[in-house]
């Protein structure tokens, strides 16, 4: 990888990316992504407002489908030439298919606002995501 790069032959972010990154990884209970500021659920105990709540959309295969979840830490990862990735480590929880109102976990009232059982988890060894993917 050393010679390609030294050849022009790969950018500058794929190489930083290809050497992995630092292995002491960076925790945070905050983070302001894609115009939205999220916190964790711990730091959240005693306030009366939530931004632990995340929403990812789904891609085709799902049908458009989203996901629900609740965010439990904040993870930083840093890479070579001050490149970073943050994920973010959740509880997902059951929703329906778009074409559904109820699901074991999950309701829409008539007003679109959505109820999540939180006693009913999904994904329990897949809790990552990017954080670029939240909403």
């Amino acid at each position: 990888m050393n010679e390609l790069y030294e050849e022009g032959g790969i950018s500058d972010t794929l190489y930083a990316l290809s050497r992995g990154p630092d292995p002491r990884v960076r925790v945070f209970n905050r983070s302001v992504i894609n115009g939205f500021f999220f916190r964790t659920a711990s730091v959240e105990s005693a306030l009366n407002t939530q931004n632990s709540g995340v929403a990812v959309k789904g891609d085709d295969s799902s049908a458009s489908m989203e996901w629900y979840g609740v965010i439990k830490k904040i993870l930083t990862l840093d890479f070579p030439g001050e490149k970073e990735v943050i994920l973010f480590q959740c509880d997902w929880y059951d929703v329906p298919t778009p074409s559904k109102n109820k699901s074991r976990g999950y309701r829409r009232d008539q007003y679109g606002i959505i109820d999540v059982d939180k006693t009913h988890f999904r994904y329990l060894n897949d809790p990552y995501i990017l954080g670029t993917q939240a909403e």
